[in-house]
């Protein structure tokens, strides 16, 4: 009521008529957006990864060679039982990222390779080569996990593996847990979480893009109209709040809050201008009423016709039988 927010307005443009000549907070500013715009292009660039993966078999290619998520902790430990482990160490753990290149021709294959390939039902494991068969003159290979201490032959696939089902090899690259953001943003709950982010810093630069037009056009008002000089003191600018109270054809007036005085009766300005303010809110109500009428008749009518339908449907079922 005492005119605080105009005198914030004006010494807000003070403000920010000083950080446009200040050097070091224009250079800030610059740095701070470059920063959060480069932290949103990895996160999008890290979820179109994501998407990706997920609907490649969990894998992103790059030419000859792929990056796997590893989902589970198969290869994450030695297994007792599986001695030919000794003196092997190329365990990973779940969530970490590596990477599998292909091979050349099926001569490169080697026992202990640690390989990737793609199970009967098509989804993507990453175990270890423990056995090489022949098969009719072919090669045939037996899989299994680090952990485990039973093959995957019977559960991944049915006798042995076979060279067509083979992606590649595991070429010692390694991106240690950072896989456990690629599978929730492969979650539904990952994407919907980073829709909603993107829709709500979306619609807060809408809005405060809005905010701040609204507040430029305000202070631009008020300087103008007072010939302000943004150098003065805002300590000199008095503003005083004025209201008044009609009631039986009397006027009270209101100074900063406080009761000032009261008119015996009503100029005839004052009468015209209350008259034809009353006229524009019925003419309001009206057409918020007509809205709500439609409206109604609208859902009425609707539902007369869903009403109708349904019986309409239903007699001629008992007509049929």
């Amino acid at each position: 009521k005492k005119g605080n927010v105009e005198i914030e307005l004006i010494e807000n443009e003070k403000k920010i008529k000083e950080a446009k000549t200040n050097k070091r907070k224009i250079v800030t500013n610059i740095i701070s957006k470059v920063i959060s715009y480069i932290v949103f292009a990895l996160i999008i660039i890290v979820f179109a990864f994501s998407l990706y993966s997920r609907f490649s078999g969990n894998s992103i290619p790059f030419g000859n060679s792929s990056l796997i998520v590893i989902a589970s902790g198969s290869m994450s430990e030695k297994n007792e039982d599986n001695s030919y482990l000794q003196n092997i160490n190329n365990q990973f753990n779940t969530y970490d990222i590596i990477g599998i290149t292909k091979y050349n021709n099926q001569e490169e294959i080697e026992l202990y390779d640690v390989v990737a390939f793609k199970t009967d039902e098509g989804t993507t494991i990453v175990h270890r080569i423990i056995e090489i068969l022949d098969v009719n003159g072919k090669e045939a290979y037996i899989t299994r996990g680090d952990s485990n201490n039973t093959s995957d032959n019977g559960v991944q696939y049915e006798d042995y593996l076979t060279y067509d089902n083979i992606i590649g090899y595991y070429n010692g690259t390694r991106i240690q847990s950072v896989g456990i953001f690629i599978v929730f943003l492969q979650s539904n709950a990952g994407i919907i979480t980073i829709v909603a982010i993107a829709y709500c810093l979306f619609m807060f630069d809408y809005y405060s893009n809005r905010y701040e037009k609204a507040v430029e056009d305000r202070t631009n008002l008020l300087i103008s109209t007072l010939n302000y000089d943004l150098n003065d003191d805002a300590s000199n600018v008095d503003v005083i709040y004025t209201e008044s109270l009609l009631y039986k054809n009397q006027k009270s007036t209101l100074l900063n809050g406080e009761f000032v005085f009261n008119t015996e009766e009503l100029k005839e300005e004052d009468k015209k201008e209350i008259n034809e303010y009353k006229e524009f809110l019925n003419s309001q109500e009206k057409v918020e009423n007509n809205k709500d009428f439609e409206k109604k008749n609208y859902f009425q009518k609707s539902f007369q016709k869903i009403k109708e339908k349904f019986f309409e449907s239903k007699n001629n079922k008992t007509n049929d039988k």
